[in-house]
């Protein structure tokens, strides 16, 4: 087979990739291994309603519930609130994931792109040193697809990048491994995201609980890998579960365990190969979320696999284009959140506890890092010296703006 580009993995960053790229008028196939896409569900289903503005998603039916905001618990139960359009990028809907990711596909498939499930890549075809293609397996067929430009979709620690040298190991300090019930019966209204952090709750990470709609939630934990073992998630979780009135009485209708990257992106761009989504490790090291960047990511990436058909170039100078983009578009805020992820770790839960408490009744005029720093500085100057990197990466980034 002989296509412009193939695209390793059928989630939202490569569906997108591949819908953009079709759209430029390239001949370009995704590659899924499972046997449906979307299915399982591996993640919390929350995104931003920013999304409505980029024309990627048709109709409502992958909407589960809309939010009004986020609330954010600290370990003695002081809560800061914040609305939609300052909580980030996980809190304005609650999907239904294998719907959601279903539409997406869809919108590739109508845009030209070829789609084939239970199909595993097994390895690049290099020809001189220049990856040419990949080799593949569906059912007990052995099958090459010769192309010019990889994309690797295929998410967490991609064999896609570790096969073109990129270095896409995760270290423990780096992964939050996570688990989540999908609870119903549970007489609960809530039109907020929660989140509850503390080291005793989730070392790490934190607790969510995501309303669904129709008296159902999802309510999950994620917790760093260096800080756990596989069974902890699930141990917390359940604890959680007990403790709490509202949910103690929930009946479970599903339960997903998985890995979330925390870490600072790696290398996206090679001769003739893009990583997209968490493949690329673009997502959130705060929060875990990474939709909305695999949207964003995904577009810019199947837009320049469209020029590069185009002009017959396929060189890394020529993708490069790609990773200028994403680094413009949310580059910045990956790496700052990486380095708030660093500076929490280091905080104790009466540290947490404090810091709730200086910010439960702070009006922010917008939510960002800048305003955030500053209002925990005015009210806690101590915590100058521990936040100062920070301020230095927000300072280089308002003069490259």
């Amino acid at each position: 087979m002989e296509y412009d580009a193939v695209v390793v993995g059928g989630g939202p960053a490569g569906s997108v990739t591949a819908r953009f790229a079709a759209e430029s008028g390239v001949k370009v196939i995704i590659l899924e291994r499972r046997t449906e896409i979307g299915v399982p569900v591996l993640c919390g289903e929350g995104i931003s309603q920013r999304v409505d503005k980029w024309n990627m998603l048709e109709g409502t039916r992958w909407i589960a519930s809309k939010m009004d905001g986020a609330k954010i618990f600290s370990p003695d139960g002081t809560m800061v609130s914040l609305s939609k359009e300052m909580a980030g990028n996980e809190t304005g809907y609650v999907v239904y994931r294998d719907i959601f990711d279903q539409e997406l596909a869809r919108r590739a498939a109508r845009s030209g792109a070829d789609i084939m499930l239970n199909t595993e890549v097994t390895g690049l075809i290099k020809t001189n040193g220049k990856i040419t293609g990949i080799k593949a397996r569906r059912f007990d067929e052995q099958f090459e697809i010769n192309a010019n430009i990889i994309v690797g979709a295929d998410g967490v620690e991609s064999k896609i990048g570790k096969w073109a040298g990129i270095n896409t190991v995760l270290k423990p300090y780096d992964l939050e491994t996570c688990a989540q019930y999908t609870l119903t019966n549970i007489d609960y209204n809530s039109n907020y995201c929660e989140f509850y952090i503390g080291k005793k709750l989730a070392p790490g990470g934190y607790i969510w609980i995501f309303p669904k709609g129709e008296n159902t939630f999802n309510v999950g934990i994620g917790v760093l890998a260096s800080l756990s073992d596989s069974s902890l998630p699930l141990k917390l979780l359940n604890k959680f579960i007990s403790n709490h009135n509202e949910l103690k009485n929930g009946k479970s209708i599903r339960l997903l365990a998985g890995a979330v990257p925390v870490a600072k992106p790696v290398e996206t761009v090679r001769d003739n190969l893009l990583l997209v989504g968490d493949a690329a490790r673009h997502a959130d090291s705060i929060t875990g979320g990474g939709l909305t960047t695999s949207l964003q990511g995904g577009k810019i990436a199947g837009e320049t696999i469209g020029k590069a058909v185009e002009s017959h170039r396929f060189d890394k100078e020529t993708l490069s284009i790609y990773e200028t983009k994403w680094k413009a578009v949310f580059g910045t805020k990956l790496i700052r959140d990486y380095i708030v992820k660093e500076i929490m770790l280091d905080f104790d839960d009466k540290t947490l506890n404090m810091l709730a408490d200086s910010l439960k009744d702070y009006k922010f005029e917008e939510f960002s890092t800048l305003s955030l720093v500053k209002a925990l500085v005015l009210k806690h100057p101590t915590l100058l010296m521990r936040l100062k990197p920070l301020l230095k990466l927000t300072d280089k980034s308002l003069k490259k703006a």
